[in-house]
């Protein structure tokens, strides 16, 4: 994109400022980001995004999703007198026709807000410390969304974490077997199976209304917080993926990759483990938090969330791997199995340290 295409879109927009260069900014897979520069001394800069629709099919409610959560978070820390705000919360402009995105002659969707300038994101979590400021973010973020009901948003990929959803799926590339890969991995097969009735557990609590309906982030990666200068966190950053769901999902989801002393796809199932002090330092960060909000059954659960996300992920990349490799990008023809592989194990794992984990919740929850 040139900078006179990117200031046409921008034009679109209704902010105030003028930017005279743009250049790609970020490193994300998804969308493609630019960051302009605000010609006005000491004006704010913006950041200009493509939104990918061809994951989320549903721009525009993926935009009102994300406006009602920032909205409501800012409305909170307005009502609380706090200071700096554009720094806490990101900020989104309508476009001159009021919508909350632009489409250019091609259909694309494009979105503006505000950069926030002298922030920082990290790619990975290194250390307990960290652990437990990346736990304390998403938790409070979940804190701030805890009185906004989560069926006012609608689902940007439905079904996302509904492990019956994922079960069928499952279950129908098993019988179809369009690749020809069933019969030489049906011990595999058969593991993951006989764990479904425990799994679809969390889902069938939310249907039925034993966990609540809550506002998740579905992507707790400690790259998607923004921290200051000083290192302490800003603001929670990537809202594509927010949508109804359950608290636990964050929770289990953070544990299945920072709790993981291995890659996602190790092939040498020996050196995947389960990191307790990653565990512990996130616990308690995330229940400093998100425990003046959680019931019971949530607080109960936590650790089963953990078990949960790791059994959906393996089905999820079984179920690519038994259809042909035609959603997760491979690098070699066996890569989802041994992602597979390498998530059963992980799962195994959990669930030898599933007591230690309940009784440290228990603890400090």
């Amino acid at each position: 994109m040139t900078n006179h295409q990117l200031n046409l879109i921008f034009e679109s927009f209704s902010p105030k400022g003028h930017v005279k260069h743009w250049e790609p900014f970020g490193n994300g897979h998804i969308n493609d980001t630019f960051l302009g520069r605000n010609q006005e001394n000491e004006a704010s800069d913006f950041i200009l995004q493509r939104k990918n629709h061809k994951i989320f099919t549903n721009v525009p409610g993926m935009m009102d999703n994300i406006v009602s959560v920032t909205e409501h978070i800012r409305k909170g820390l307005e009502e609380k007198n706090e200071a700096y705000i554009d720094r806490k919360v990101m900020k989104y402009f309508t476009a001159k026709d009021g919508k909350w995105y632009v489409n250019d002659k091609q259909g694309n969707y494009w979105t503006l807000f505000l950069y926030i300038p002298g922030s920082h994101s990290v790619e990975n979590i290194e250390n307990p410390e960290q652990a437990m400021m990346a736990a304390r973010a998403f938790g409070h973020f979940q804190l701030q969304l805890s009185d906004l009901p989560g069926g006012k948003l609608v689902e940007t990929i439905p079904n996302f974490h509904n492990g019956i959803s994922r079960l069928n799926d499952f279950r129908k590339a098993i019988e179809q077997n369009q690749a020809g890969r069933v019969a030489e991995h049906r011990e595999l097969l058969d593991q993951l199976l006989n764990r479904a009735d425990e799994m679809t557990l969390l889902q069938k609590w939310l249907d039925s209304g034993e966990l609540p309906l809550r506002i998740t982030h579905n992507d707790t990666k400690i790259n998607n917080i923004l921290f200051d200068k000083n290192d302490q966190p800003l603001c929670i950053i990537d809202l594509d993926t927010v949508m109804p769901g359950s608290a636990l999902y964050d929770f289990g989801d953070a544990i299945r990759t920072i709790g993981n002393t291995a890659p996602e796809d190790e092939s040498d199932l020996s050196k995947i483990g389960f990191s307790s002090d990653i565990f512990k330092a996130f616990a308690e960060g995330y229940l400093a938090e998100a425990g003046k909000f959680l019931t019971q059954k949530e607080r109960e659960n936590l650790s089963f969330s953990c078990l949960y996300m790791a059994w959906e992920q393996a089905i999820r990349f079984m179920t690519d791997y038994l259809n042909g490799d035609t959603y997760y990008k491979i690098a070699y023809p066996e890569h989802n199995l041994v992602r597979t592989k390498a998530q059963f194990r992980y799962l195994e794992v959990l669930e030898e340290n599933r007591e230690a984990m309940e009784k440290f919740i228990r603890k400090v929850g």
